[in-house]
């Protein structure tokens, strides 16, 4: 467990007793607490702070005040982290509502609340939607920190993503390279923010075949979390699965073996054999045994993709 989430639960009990169960002071202690455990992806426990924090902030503020709208995206954000975008979408089209009346439609918070809206719609695959928020939380930023800003390049990015999985590649590919030029201004050319975005560049490339653009970046990619991260770190993982998928596309079948079965055991050693990040690159390497004409490995593979499902489904019941 993180040190600093023992820290703060250790206090929580004597920080109660001391303002009282319903104090806006005990909302702000409980929001550190759950945004910690969010960026853990411990979205469960987080919930639970969340709603805490948001519960004490509706009883002791006007239903209008920025702080309940604050209180209103943290707990959206944790319903999206989960896939509830039923019970993100109200959330955060309140949370914005609040802020834009109390705050005024230029303040700097709205786009945070815009950018997490947005995400929403693009996730529902909802494209003008979100690209309207996403435009007016970047212009937002960008006036009051600049172009060359990590807040701005945050929803550019994200932005990136949305043209990205609409088609619009040439769109995308220029918002990823602002993106990375700005991520490199701050971080230096070998951070794990940069690999992310490098790794979306790479994914525009083999989506349209151009192999020789793709197989560089994601070479770098792989060589950035090996130095940053362990060796069997799941990110190291994600690369070795996406250099992979480019040599099996590409029918570069014996590199392209390779590369799943190490990817494959770093992720079941990491994340356990039923992690849907196993699944999927076992379906992939059952595909790439197809295509090299050994259909009875593949079926084997298959069966046991089918029985890691029938387990999982046997669990929920």
């Amino acid at each position: 467990m993180n040190e600093n989430i023992d820290a703060l639960l250790s206090l929580l009990p004597q920080l109660e007793s001391s303002l009282g169960a319903e104090n806006p002071e005990l909302a702000e202690y409980l929001t550190s607490i759950g945004l910690l455990l969010y960026h853990e992806s411990r979205f469960a426990e987080a919930e639970g702070f969340m709603q805490r924090a948001l519960d004490i902030r509706n009883k002791a503020l006007s239903v209008d005040h920025p702080d309940v709208g604050s209180a209103m995206n943290n707990l959206a954000m944790v319903y999206l982290a989960q896939a509830r975008l039923a019970e993100a979408e109200p959330l955060f089209r309140q949370a914005l509502t609040i802020q834009e009346k109390a705050l005024g439609f230029e303040h700097p918070s709205l786009a945070t609340a815009m950018n997490n809206l947005a995400e929403l719609y693009r996730i529902l695959g909802s494209m003008d939607r979100a690209e309207f928020l996403y435009k007016r939380a970047y212009e937002i930023r960008q006036r009051f920190v600049g172009d060359d800003h990590l807040e701005v390049a945050e929803i550019q990015f994200n932005l990136g993503k949305l043209y990205a999985e609409h088609g619009r590649k040439i769109d995308a590919e220029h918002v990823f390279r602002q993106v990375l030029h700005t991520q490199e201004s701050y971080y230096g050319r070998e951070h794990p923010e940069v690999a992310t975005t490098i790794c979306c560049l790479a994914d525009l490339f083999t989506d349209e075949k151009e192999y020789d653009k793709a197989e560089p970046l994601l070479r770098r990619v792989l060589g950035i979390r090996e130095k940053l991260l362990s060796p069997d770190h799941p990110k190291v993982a994600e690369s070795l699965a996406a250099l992979a998928t480019l040599y099996h596309k590409h029918g570069t079948y014996v590199r392209a073996e390779s590369l799943y079965l190490r990817a494959i055991e770093i992720f079941e050693d990491a994340l356990g054999p039923s992690h849907h990040h196993v699944i999927t690159c076992l379906g992939r390497y059952a595909e790439l045994l197809r295509e090299t004409d050994r259909e009875s490995d593949a079926q084997s593979l298959e069966r046991r993709i089918d029985s890691i499902i029938d387990q999982d489904d046997l669990a929920l019941d």
